[in-house]
């Protein structure tokens, strides 16, 4: 896997990371960018991590990011559950911050329910 890695805060005031895919794809290598003060958080790594993993291994990941939501809804869920298994989550208390960015941050169209839904099963399956 392929990837640059950047330390900034210059990242939209809700995000603690990011992975921005090359302007020419299959050529160019994703940049992660972390904050500063998430640099060892290895969970939001991780999860940076994965949409690099979509990317390198779905051509048509970047296009699909841009038209439909429901592969960005599909995407997401796979990345948060890295952070899931690294922070070891075993109740959806612990991950109502992930069910409130689903919801919130990413404009989904994907109601509390269904991404609580989503969310908790994910974490049943990792606690297995």
């Amino acid at each position: 896997m392929k990837y640059k890695l950047i330390l900034s805060d210059n990242l939209p005031s809700h995000v603690g990371g990011r992975c921005s895919y090359p302007w020419y794809p299959v050529y160019g290598t994703c940049t992660v960018t972390i904050r500063p003060k998430y640099k060892n958080d290895i969970g939001l790594l991780n999860h940076e991590l994965k949409h690099v993993e979509q990317y390198e291994t779905r051509w048509y990941h970047s296009l699909l990011t841009r038209f439909s939501k429901a592969y960005v809804y599909k995407v997401e869920l796979e990345a948060y559950t890295e952070q899931i298994k690294e922070y070891k989550y075993t109740e959806l208390k612990q991950a109502n911050w992930i069910v409130g960015a689903l919801v919130n941050k990413y404009n989904l169209d994907v109601s509390y329910e269904q991404v609580g839904t989503d969310v908790l099963k994910i974490i049943k399956e990792n606690r297995e």
